[in-house]
């Protein structure tokens, strides 16, 4: 395996080099839809990330593309910009059918490593590099020496975004429209993780029945803002509170503010690989409700707490991940609720994945629930909340392939729409 991190220089350096500079790693934008952009983040970190291609150095635009044998050929175009102009390069690798998700991130990060090394070497931090054949055990401590400080940043790493969507679908006899949107501020540094948002949905289904006209309004909105520190490799404490507005649970407003604790039994500088984290929390709610409830109430003030338990792997033989989370109402804890989910997608043997995912609630806190029943139209169309003690989904399925073990061709003929000429419909 190729390890790359930061080194002292030779031992015949004429002189001593200078500290690390974040500012001077190479900037990086990585264009690629299906990667696990934490993972590369966490396992490259000899360069800086940039969220916009003008600013970058060097623009990697990764594609992937199904093979003959089932698995897909990855290719990752790089491009010199300012002064690496000119200094394109690609590079190809194949996985199979056989792969699982961790194994074909460790490839991609074991190509772009490979790819970035070129443009590195000629950045003012070149010489610190040290390139090694076989992996070491101070690599993976060694790789954050020199990561970019808020001090490098205009912004102080502070990310906004703006979302707009809008959705129209019409027939004869029914239509659809749906307006949502969205913006957020987020910042994320080694002590801190702070979140600030908004999100607003509308949409609206419209039935021309034989003798009348029926339509279904939903209406939903959210403020909500967490700010997390970091305590150590294993510890977290943050704060966070919302207000909630939904017409489906019954929610003129609800406002809530909760802090919170949790511990993580790994590192989480290994959390793209495993997390086992327990976490508390205890809040303030404050209900506003549209209609009476079932407790003929328009209003009330509760405070409730939870406790959650996450494991999550994502290992060569497969993914796992299964959480259990239990909470109650503090003034009446018979008002409580039990939801335990778990999925697994694993490879048992050449060819062949299973995967399971299943989730489970026990139901005994719709304090908001309206007083009145139900209209049937209210209960064909899902326009509110219904009562119920329990909830639960499962899902099973598997893939197997055999045959031919070739996997280089790419053949994107009919790829497209056009795909579409062995049908009528």
């Amino acid at each position: 395996m190729l390890a790359i991190v930061w080194g002292a220089g030779t031992a015949g350096a004429a002189q001593q080099p200078r500290e690390p500079n974040g500012a001077d790693l190479l900037r990086v934008f990585l264009d690629c839809g299906p990667c696990d952009d934490e993972y590369l983040r966490r396992e490259i970190a000899f360069v800086n990330y940039v969220r916009d291609r003008r600013d970058a150095q060097v623009h990697v635009l990764v594609t992937r593309e199904n093979t003959g044998g089932g698995g897909d050929a990855w290719t990752l175009d790089f491009y010199g910009i300012d002064e690496f102009t000119g200094m394109d390069d690609q590079l190809v690798f194949y996985t199979t059918q056989d792969d699982t998700d961790d194994s074909e991130r460790r490839a991609l990060a074991q190509m772009l490593r490979l790819g970035l090394v070129r443009y590195a070497a000629q950045t003012p931090l070149g010489q610190q590099l040290r390139v090694s054949t076989s992996p070491t055990g101070g690599a993976l401590g060694a790789r954050r020496v020199a990561n970019a400080q808020p001090q490098d940043d205009p912004w102080n790493f502070w990310v906004f975004r703006t979302r707009l969507n809008m959705f129209f679908d019409a027939e004869e006899r029914e239509s659809t429209q749906s307006l949502s949107g969205s913006i957020s501020a987020n910042r994320d540094t080694e002590m801190w993780k702070m979140r600030v948002g908004f999100f607003t949905n509308f949409r609206e289904d419209t039935f021309e029945l034989t003798d009348s006209t029926f339509s279904n309004v939903r209406r939903s909105s959210s403020l909500d803002a967490r700010f997390v520190k970091s305590v150590g490799e294993h510890v977290g404490i943050g704060f966070g509170g919302s207000a909630i507005s939904s017409n489906f649970r019954n929610q003129d407003l609800t406002l809530r503010g909760a802090p919170a604790i949790e511990y993580n039994f790994f590192p989480y500088s290994e959390s793209t690989r495993r997390q086992f984290t327990m976490t508390y929390t205890a809040g303030y709610n404050a209900f506003r409700y549209i209609e009476p409830t079932i407790f003929d109430r328009m209003e009330e003030h509760r405070a409730n707490h939870a406790v959650q338990s996450s494991f999550l792997a994502n290992e060569p033989w497969g993914e796992s991940e299964l959480t259990l989370e239990f909470s109650q109402f503090l003034d009446q804890p018979d008002q409580r609720r039990l939801v335990l989910y778990g999925e697994i997608d694993i490879r048992l043997f050449r060819g062949f994945f299973l995967r399971i995912d299943a989730d489970s609630s026990l139901i005994r806190d719709q304090i908001y629930l309206p007083r009145r029943d139900a209209t049937d139209a209210e209960i064909l169309v899902r326009q509110r909340q219904l009562a119920t003690d329990y909830e639960w989904q499962f899902r099973i399925g598997f893939t197997y392939s055999f045959g031919s073990i070739f996997n280089n061709v790419v053949n994107s003929r009919f790829a497209g729409s056009s795909g579409g000429f062995t049908r009528a419909f």
